[in-house]
């Protein structure tokens, strides 16, 4: 089954998004703030240009002709309004002529915003005021509110990528667990209807013809040719039952999973010569296809303890508790040498029913420890 991959899709499809929403943080409110600081400024500026243009018109009524010359006057009058306070003053004739010039000097100009009133004396222009006020507070400001939200907007973007992230992470895990689990109870139900077919099928019809093989043997001359045929019936009614254990194990439809492990510890230590303690808890209900998988998880690591442990004994545990189904099966063998296979399947096996498999190997024996969240089995 190939294993699912939705978080580098989900990656590939979020990271544009969170970028982009962490640039508009970043760069939205500085932004606005500037705007709307500078707009303010604008505004104090046009004020001070058209108080000063104001100066400047009746300082021309006054002295239509001479004003121009008298640029200290002036700056008396703009001192004595509050008007000496603003960073840049420059105040030409109406010719353009510069009758003025206060405040800071060019190298500034860079960090000023301009605003320009007239000045008249009610009959002609007059002159024209230039007013400047200062952007570097401004800026200034507007450079450490930046800082503050682009490292917001790096704190919104981890949120907005990781949490997501996570989620889909852990719906991979579940949908992979969810696929797993439908493909095992897919092929245990392959498995019960080809043993149907056979014990229904295959089996009868042997069965049939065995019993009329016996029923001509009784009745007819004495043949060794249909004791023949009735041993090779017998041997394939045998490897039809044999064929169906492995199929579908009876015991579990017979005595359910508790009773079914009970009976293979004995049978399996009768035929392996090995003593099989068995410690069997009571079970909460489960799906058939969990009872399978570990019933075949107990088999395969009993199988691994007469082929390759060398051991004198072996156990087996299940118990459930703490929300969580146990199984442990270990011997006092040799250790892992070439059971690898068999333990590959057993992992393989567990991860279908969303469990998780331990190894300890040890210097006396190996023990498999399966560990299965009773909650998942529920569902």
């Amino acid at each position: 089954m190939n294993r699912l991959r939705l978080e580098p899709i989900f990656r590939r499809r979020m990271i544009p998004l969170v970028l982009t929403t962490a640039l508009i943080v970043a760069i939205a409110a500085p932004a606005a703030f500037y705007a709307q600081k500078a707009r303010e400024l604008s505004g104090e500026a046009r004020v001070a240009a058209g108080r000063v243009a104001a100066l400047v018109s009746e300082a021309a009524r006054e002295r239509p002709r001479l004003w121009r010359y008298d640029s200290a006057k002036l700056l008396e009058r703009i001192a004595a309004e509050g008007l000496d306070r603003v960073p840049r003053i420059v105040i030409h004739d109406a010719h353009g002529a510069e009758v003025l010039s206060a405040g800071k000097p060019d190298r500034a100009a860079k960090h000023v915003l301009w605003a320009r009133a007239a000045a008249d004396d009610d009959r002609r222009l007059a002159g024209e005021v230039w007013v400047a006020v200062d952007l570097a507070p401004l800026i200034a400001g507007t450079v450490e509110l930046s800082v503050g939200f682009a490292v917001l907007a790096a704190l919104l973007a981890a949120v907005l990528f990781l949490v997501p992230m996570r989620t889909i992470r852990s719906a991979e895990r579940r949908i992979e667990t969810l696929m797993g689990q439908l493909a095992l109870t897919l092929q245990e139900e392959d498995r019960r209807r080809i043993a149907r077919d056979l014990h229904d099928g295959a089996g009868q019809a042997l069965t049939a013809a065995r019993l009329q093989l016996l029923a001509l043997r009784k009745h007819g001359p004495e043949s060794k040719t249909l004791d023949q045929i009735a041993a090779h019936l017998d041997e394939a009614l045998d490897e039809v039952r044999r064929s169906t254990t492995a199929l579908l194990p009876p015991a579990l439809a017979e005595l359910g999973l508790r009773g079914a492990i009970e009976r293979h510890c004995c049978s399996f230590a009768d035929a392996a010569g090995l003593a099989v303690h068995c410690e069997l808890e009571a079970l909460p209900a489960m799906p058939m296809n969990v009872e399978t998988a570990l019933y075949r998880i107990v088999q395969e690591a009993l199988n691994n303890t007469a082929r390759h442990a060398g051991a004198t004994s072996a156990w087996v545990r299940l118990e459930a508790s703490g929300g969580s189904l146990r199984l442990e099966v270990g011997d006092d063998g040799v250790g892992l040498t070439d059971a690898a296979i068999g333990l590959d399947a057993i992992r393989d096996r567990a991860r279908l029913v969303g469990g998780t498999v331990r190894v300890v190997d040890g210097d006396r024996g190996v023990r498999v420890q399966v560990t299965t969240p009773i909650g998942d089995l529920a569902s």
